[in-house]
């Protein structure tokens, strides 16, 4: 069966896809293209597909800076720095977020002041989970039950009314945007279309560039304290802990410990006065330690320090056993991550255990996966990131497709999310979230000012 997303599920999801409440994920960038593309659900971006209007000629303009004009980013907050990124910058902020009716049936009807009924005159082509407008229903009533030609709302009536007009329909919840204008200051031949991607700051001696990184497959993270039955799909990483001594006074965000021996930022830690779910965001000496949230009384006793087993593991990374000599190795070759639960510090895996993890058959697990350097160029990235990678013509082992930045060791290699496999020359490229093609196009840019002007509306309905 279908699942079914409500207006207000609506709602949210589009919030979330623009980044409306500016939180997680990513706000988005606005690009041009000049490739003849139509889009498509299966559409990558490529060498001859989506790339911007570098040059007069509309061709592939990869690894060097537009002369057309196309802007770089303009950064629109102190703390987003884009500016290694074309075309326009969109603040989650400016999108306005609604739902609007649609009507499918009207009818007349009546009703009477906070009751949640109405009698309509028919009943024809209404369906339970319409919208209702008209007369004096409440702000966004809802048909929540229909019996014979009476109607039960979602909200009071505002007011008494009889034999008035309504409407009932479906919302369509829409994202719109203020009108993006690009001004070029020389030619850049046609353009077919605009697409949207997630902000990141990939340069443009990167982007797009073939082969210009490499994958190296072989990095291990061995995990000790681990657990796992035969027959599971799962097994358990367990924190380390640390207990010292503490004190705090309350509202405010350090602690003062006997000993940061063991303490890391990020650690969660727990303790009576210390608030629920505190992490540790900085160690200012050997005694005080700062926290992410504000102690809730006098801090006493002995403070538990976990440092989380899983924070430095994701999806997709190959897992072994390291299995004592004479034991069956617990996991299959070929085994990957499928999910992780990090409170609980529970991995789910691809392949049942074929025996114990355990002190008596070898309680450490490692987990494999590949890394991308860049050489000489810095590649711009943070973890959270959103970029596609494309497998070399001799890289046969690694899975071209949309990753998400998991690490940055330095500023010339990272890791992914899923995590990568194999070996071997890859292109990174910004990964397309949405496109559109326009419909009077394509714009043939030939003078200095010639303009294309943009109005963004996403639409889920």
């Amino acid at each position: 069966m279908a699942l079914l997303v409500s207006d207000n599920g609506e709602l949210q999801s589009l919030r979330y896809l623009v980044n409306s409440d500016r939180n997680i994920p990513r706000n988005l960038i606005l690009k041009l293209y000049t490739s003849n593309t139509v889009p498509t659900e299966t559409d990558v971006p490529s060498q001859t597909a989506y790339y911007e209007p570098y040059d007069a000629t509309g061709l592939v303009g990869y690894g060097t800076a537009p002369s057309t004009g196309y802007p770089s980013i303009i950064n629109a907050r102190h703390d987003e720095d884009y500016s290694r990124q074309y075309g326009i910058f969109l603040n989650g902020s400016e999108w306005n977020v609604r739902t609007i009716l649609n009507p499918i049936a009207t009818t007349t009807g009546s009703g009477n002041v906070n009751e949640y009924t109405i009698t309509v005159s028919s009943v024809s082509n209404i369906a339970v989970g319409h919208y209702v407008s008209g007369g004096n229903v409440g702000t966004n009533a809802v048909v929540a039950a229909i019996d014979g030609n009476t109607i039960v709302l979602t909200v009071k009536n505002a007011a008494t009314f009889s034999n008035q007009p309504l409407e009932f329909g479906v919302g369509t919840t829409t994202a719109s945007y203020p009108e993006q204008t690009f001004t070029f200051t020389s030619a850049a031949n046609n353009i077919y279309g605009y697409y949207l991607i997630r902000a990141n700051n990939l340069p443009i001696s990167l982007n797009g560039v073939e082969h210009a990184v490499n994958v190296g497959t072989g990095l291990t993270i061995a995990k000790a304290q681990t657990s796992g039955t035969i027959g599971n799909s799962y097994i358990d990483l367990y924190p380390f802990q640390w207990a010292p001594t503490v004190s705090g006074i309350g509202s405010e965000f350090t602690l003062v410990v006997s000993s940061n021996v063991g303490i890391n930022t990020r650690q969660r830690v727990v303790g009576t006065g210390i608030a629920e779910g505190a992490r540790v965001v900085g160690i200012m000496n050997t005694t005080t330690i700062v926290l992410d949230k504000k102690n809730t009384g006098t801090v006493s006793g002995v403070a538990t320090f976990y440092q989380e087993n899983t924070e430095d593991i994701c999806v997709g990374m190959g897992v072994t056993h390291g299995n004592i000599g004479g034991e069956v190795a617990a996991i299959l070759a070929d085994t990957t991550i499928t999910g992780i639960d990090e409170k609980t510090g529970r991995v789910y895996l691809s392949s049942e255990l074929q025996n114990n993890i355990q002190n008596a058959t070898g309680n450490i697990v490692y987990f494999n996966y590949a890394e991308v350097s860049v050489g000489a160029t810095t590649h711009g990235l943070v973890p959270g990131d959103v970029i596609y990678v494309a497998a070399g013509a001799a890289n046969t082992t690694t899975t071209s497709g949309t990753y998400t930045i998991h690490t940055t060791e330095d500023e010339s290699t990272f890791t992914t999310t899923p995590a990568m496999t194999g070996i071997g020359s890859a292109t990174l490229y910004n990964s397309i979230f949405f496109a559109e093609r326009f419909t009077n196009g394509p714009y043939n840019i030939q003078n200095n000012g010639d303009q294309i002007k943009v109005t963004l509306n996403v639409s889920l309905d």
